[in-house]
């Protein structure tokens, strides 16, 4: 079967098959790139993000060595979790490579301009600092990252990424969420600010 016969049997085929037929190939296409990838990837799981749903998990009270984990920021300055209590905690780990990190990018800025001095937003990558930085900044985007320097504690850990833990004032773990989240909901915001 040549080329040309092939071709006029395709021409035969309904409307709506041959469209289809195209959007799977553009699929793979975008699929292939993986900066494509990532973006496209990041639009459709913003698409299925659902709120965090505090009320699912059961709070745990972290010890001293629970929350001993370190990280600088850009000008090399070196913080440390068990520090930060003097306000509830969202710590996130992100990575510009994943793609339910960066759909959750605006999520993260919602909750950030929402929530304003009301939390500590510690975004933690494993990756540059200044080139994570450019990249979210160039995505319109200014969050609070930090580069991890010490090994996550176990009740803060996870091998999935993002994940986000929810802190309190007094070390009780609150929430732990895996995957794209959206943090700017007016639920979670409302709970942040009772706490």
């Amino acid at each position: 079967m040549g080329l040309s016969n092939w071709f006029s049997k395709y021409k035969k085929k309904k409307k709506s098959s041959i469209i289809s037929d195209v959007v799977l190939v553009a699929l793979v296409v975008v699929m292939l790139v993986p900066s494509w990838r990532r973006e496209v990837g990041a639009l459709i799981v913003r698409v299925v993000m659902t709120a965090p749903s505090v009320d699912e998990f059961d709070p745990v009270q972290l010890s001293h060595n629970d929350l001993n984990l370190t990280y600088t920021g850009s000008s090399g300055q070196t913080f440390h979790l068990d520090n930060m209590l003097d306000k509830p905690v969202l710590l996130t780990y992100w990575a510009t490579w994943c793609h339910h990190c960066v759909a959750e990018l605006p999520a993260l800025q919602e909750l950030y301009n929402k929530t304003g001095d009301d939390i500590h937003l510690i975004v933690l990558v494993n990756e540059d600092l200044d080139e994570t930085r450019a990249y979210i900044n160039g995505k319109g985007y200014n969050l609070p990252i930090y580069r991890q320097t010490s090994r996550a504690p176990e009740k803060l850990y996870s091998n999935k990424i993002p994940a986000s833990f929810l802190i309190d004032r007094s070390g009780k773990l609150l929430l732990k969420e895996t995957g794209a989240t959206k943090w700017g909901s007016d639920e979670f915001i409302s709970y942040i600010k009772k706490l």
